[in-house]
């Protein structure tokens, strides 16, 4: 069974009240964890609320268990390119706003971002290469007069945030 179906099948679970073991309190307790595992992946998803087919998205980490032996760079590079190809059903196409061989690490960003006024909301993937190498994808809001960007709840269906966490799963394989 798939990462995302995996989600969805403890997602139901939760929706009709029952117990999900992956489930836990995040330490600030704002938001819940749900863990999933399936075939070498894990898929975390932080989350507010949730009815019967939705979750109020807070964020969504994926690890993979990629082969990352030779240069994290080209690993990342050709991470982030199958993220932007896969994600491409997102509100804004993503585009590579910075990518960091030496530190291992890529960030995607919404390019262009939806301007509504002066606030800004975007997506943002981070992807990292190391022994797991993991993505991590959250939408943000900014504005005029704001100190720092603010993370956004996010309503998605439960087969939108599986299709996000079978596709983030996806382009960390396909960068190996």
């Amino acid at each position: 069974m798939s990462l995302g179906k995996q989600m969805i099948e403890q997602l139901r679970l939760l929706a009709e009240g029952k117990t999900v073991l992956q489930l836990m309190p995040a330490a600030d307790a704002e938001y819940r964890r749900l863990v999933t595992v399936a075939d070498g992946q894990e898929a975390r998803l932080e989350f507010f609320d949730h009815d019967r087919y939705s979750v109020a998205l807070r964020a969504l980490e994926v690890g993979a268990a990629a082969n990352v032996a030779g240069d994290p760079r080209a690993y990342l590079s050709a991470a982030a390119a199958e993220v932007a190809r896969r994600l491409g059903y997102l509100e804004e196409p993503l585009a590579v706003w910075e990518l960091d061989g030496r530190e291992g690490m890529a960030q995607l960003r919404s390019s262009p971002p939806l301007r509504e006024g002066d606030e800004v909301s975007y997506w943002e993937v981070t992807l990292t290469a190391g022994a797991q190498p993991g993505a991590r994808a959250v939408r943000y809001r900014w504005a005029p007069g704001m100190a720092e960007r603010e993370v956004v709840v996010y309503p998605a269906t439960f087969a939108l945030v599986a299709r996000m966490a079978d596709s983030l799963a996806a382009a960390l394989l396909a960068g190996e």
